[in-house]
């Protein structure tokens, strides 16, 4: 259980060394992925004969619950932001902060495709593949769904408690608390993970169309 639980609680720990310590977005995400994509690599070749290969079917269902979930996301994050964003943004604010962690000059288009493109298929792969997997099969699918969706949401709240004051930066996590749950439920329901992939993708391209369009 000791390492179940450094599994569910490493990636918080980088993303906090990296804005926190380093205050360097670049050295977050090579920390932060560098987790995600190897930990999980090191586990299926250490244990090759007792996991069974990783199943991506893009079948139609896959794709359009993907895709209508993830349009929702996606115009809901944009949406509430550009309506509400004289009282969720202190621009000026943000801007300095995203200096403070090097979120800037040419560099900055590089990080947005990996947010928008690489993050969402590192992230499902870890959370709803690999943990999911781990501990479903002790804990049963509802309660790896919950453990995954809260772990989930602990490095993201690092992120939206240095953007968004009070009670915005609560609302944020628990959005963000909530997509893991759903995104979960399409790992349960269709024993994939390509829906939650496409559905990710399109939330944090509406999370990169606030950055592009409000706060830059």
């Amino acid at each position: 259980m000791l390492k179940q639980l450094l599994l569910l609680i490493m990636p918080t720990f980088f993303i906090y060394i990296g804005l926190s310590v380093f205050e360097d977005i670049l050295i977050t995400f090579i920390l932060f992925y560098g987790w995600l994509l190897f930990i999980p690599l090191l586990f299926t070749f250490w244990k090759k004969a007792n996991r069974p290969s990783l199943q991506l079917p893009l079948t139609k269902t896959n794709l359009w619950v993907g895709i209508i979930s993830g349009l929702i996301c996606l115009v809901s994050i944009y949406g509430f932001v550009a309506i509400f964003q004289s009282s969720v943004l202190d621009i000026p604010q943000l801007q300095r902060l995203l200096e403070k962690w090097d979120f800037s000059g040419a560099k900055v288009i590089l990080l947005v495709l990996v947010l928008a493109l690489i993050n969402p298929i590192l992230e499902e792969l870890y959370w709803r593949e690999f943990m999911f997997g781990g501990l479903s099969t002790k804990l049963g699918n509802v309660i790896a769904v919950l453990i995954t969706a809260i772990f989930y949401s602990m490095y993201h709240f690092i992120v939206v408690n240095e953007i968004f004051s009070f009670p915005f930066n609560v609302l944020s996590v628990i959005s963000v608390f909530l997509a893991g749950l759903m995104w979960g439920i399409f790992r349960i329901k269709l024993n994939s993970i390509v829906a939650s992939i496409i559905s990710h993708s399109l939330a944090d391209i509406g999370i990169m169309l606030v950055y592009w369009l409000i706060i830059r």
